[in-house]
């Protein structure tokens, strides 16, 4: 397929979406072909620019002749959308948490098996070439051996939602299947064991409703978790509170990345990268305003729509296969499960 073009559907141009959707219509390698939103105004700006249809409904968009579907809604309809792309012959591109519960993400894997149709999910993180240099760095020893990661992502978006309703559905326990740490800390327990190349296989979590209480779920909640490797980490996330960092600890240097802008690095071994110059071991290296590529940027490589088309039409590996997916299913569930019983859990094989 490496001559032709992905002819592509998008259930969901709104919200994050909006930072995204545009690439399907820019990029050479694929044609946007039909959006649905169920706010109208998105929906008609893409179809405005790229002359795509606007399908009448979910189901609709489904049926329709493409070659894949990316799914943007919230997360209560990935099961359902994705299950009926899959069966309708398309290839799936998924937002993250892929679904409301393990069982959902299983049915998922095992439909695209059955299918033999790519479904994969998109993290944004791995966007970021910084990210590349950091996995690098820790395969090649350059941090020496990796024992700790610590991750927060907390925008305080709890406070702001009482007033938008047309965001609530993240407030929304049903709609969401949990609070912040499902919708905010997939990013980083994605992350970790990318970048690791481990699993978590245990959680211990404290978490609760601190300042939103319009939210049902937790606005506010922290994992200690262990990696197979041996490896620790605190992954927290919140709806309440603002900032986000990101660090790898190592016997011989870290890595530490805070507000996605300012990396700080010190090692023992120089290490030369895309994006990390270190040079001088030994001495402490800040980099300002390193910031992320943006989400519709289809010239940069790493991108996880652009990566997606082309593994697709080519046939190679996606980064985040749906396996990855359930893994990060199976993580949030034993989180969940210690946030009721107070102890440690392990997360199931």
């Amino acid at each position: 397929m490496a001559d032709t073009v992905l002819r592509i559907g998008l259930l969901g141009v709104g919200g994050v979406a909006s930072k995204y959707a545009s690439l399907y219509g820019e990029y050479p390698r694929s044609k946007l072909v039909a959006v649905f939103d169920t706010v109208e105004a998105p929906a008609a700006e893409l179809r405005q620019r790229f002359g795509c249809e606007v399908a009448p409904s979910a189901d609709a968009l489904i049926a329709m002749d493409l070659d894949a579907v990316v799914i943007s809604t919230p997360n209560n309809l990935h099961h359902a959308q994705a299950l009926a792309a899959l069966a309708s012959g398309k290839h799936v591109l998924l937002q993250k948490p892929m679904t409301l519960d393990v069982r959902e993400a299983q049915d998922l894997v095992v439909a695209s098996g059955k299918a033999k149709r790519v479904l994969a999910m998109y993290m944004n993180s791995l966007d970021h070439p910084l990210m590349r240099d950091i996995k690098r760095m820790i395969e090649s020893g350059a941090l020496g051996r990796v024992g700790g990661y610590e991750a927060k992502l907390a925008n305080g978006m709890g406070h702001v939602w009482a007033n938008t309703p047309a965001n609530f559905w993240r407030g929304s326990k049903a709609a969401t299947g949990g609070g912040c740490f499902t919708m905010l800390a997939t990013h980083y327990l994605n992350l970790g064991q990318w970048l690791l190349g481990s699993d978590i296989v245990e959680a211990a979590v404290d978490g609760g409703n601190l300042m939103c209480d319009h939210i049902e779920g937790e606005d506010l909640m922290t994992a200690l978790v262990r990696f197979a490797n041996g490896a620790r980490g605190v992954i927290g996330a919140s709806w309440c509170v603002k900032g986000e960092q990101m660090s790898v600890h190592g016997s011989d240097g870290f890595v530490n990345y805070v507000d996605n802008a300012t990396l700080t690095i010190r090692g023992t071994k120089p290490f030369d990268g895309e994006t990390i110059k270190y040079r001088e071991p030994g001495k402490r290296l800040v980099v300002s305003e390193l910031l992320p590529p943006a989400m519709g940027d289809w010239q940069n490589p790493y991108n996880q729509h652009r990566r997606f088309i082309d593994a697709v039409l080519d046939g190679t590996p996606v980064d985040v296969p749906a396996e990855a997916g359930l893994r990060d299913m199976r993580a949030l569930e034993a989180a969940y499960r210690s946030l009721v019983s107070g102890k440690r859990e392990k997360v199931a094989a």
